[in-house]
């Protein structure tokens, strides 16, 4: 259920003048989750994360499925069944290890916001702090970059790019075309001299259990 930590050396490393522009460590995550909003009780049922030095340089990367403790969600989307997820971690049991893999580093991701929020909430309601003080969000990159496509989903920023996506919507190949559409941003906005969009995100509380559990009420109620 869990891939290891594993080191990796083959991602050469940017120019220079990369790393010296943007001084920062990166760890570049996608979640898949059992719906849009973790404040009325959707769970996160996978995560990855690629760590990368400040010239782009893979150095480790990890992921697993989460046991959500409920269904899980739209399985037409990313295609985890409960048949996959079980025998799954909890995050609560993944919380120690997503903090030392985040711990200093630039929290990374394509509509950061949406996989922030998710983070946030389940290592608040794990009791594990989360050490994130900076994000940086792909597609807000991408926007300052004035690129010439038609949108800014990942899917087509990896098409301008020349990234072959294997398996969409699975949050480990979604992360291993992340860390190439990351690297051709910094690349480019370097030599553009643009200041990365980086901000100083906040933590997001999961509800209380009453709240919770009045919302699964209301999901059996619909769909009788």
């Amino acid at each position: 259920m869990t891939v290891p930590v594993s080191t990796s050396g083959t991602t050469a490393p940017l120019p220079r003048a990369v790393s010296r522009r943007y001084r920062h460590r990166y760890a570049v995550l996608d979640v898949e989750t059992t719906g849009l909003r973790p404040e009325t009780g959707d769970r996160v049922v996978q995560i990855a994360v690629t760590l990368l030095d400040a010239r782009g340089t893979v150095e480790r990367s990890w992921s697993s499925l989460v046991d959500p403790h409920r269904d899980p969600g739209p399985t037409h989307v990313h295609g985890i069944t409960a048949e996959r997820l079980a025998g799954a971690p909890t995050f609560a049991q993944l919380a120690p290890t997503v903090a030392g893999l985040l711990d200093g580093r630039v929290f990374v991701a394509h509509n950061a916001r949406f996989d922030w929020k998710f983070v946030s909430a389940e290592m608040r309601a794990a009791g594990v702090h989360l050490p994130v003080r900076q994000r940086l969000c792909t597609w807000e990159l991408a926007q300052r970059l004035d690129l010439p496509v038609e949108n800014l989903k990942l899917a087509t920023l990896a098409e301008h790019w020349g990234v072959r996506q294997l398996r969409p919507h699975d949050a480990e190949d979604d992360t291993r075309v992340l860390v190439e559409v990351l690297r051709e941003e910094l690349l480019d906005a370097a030599g553009q001299r643009l200041d990365l969009p980086i901000v100083v995100p906040r933590e997001v509380r999961r509800p209380p259990l009453s709240a919770r559990l009045r919302v699964l009420v209301e999901r059996i109620a619909q769909s009788r």
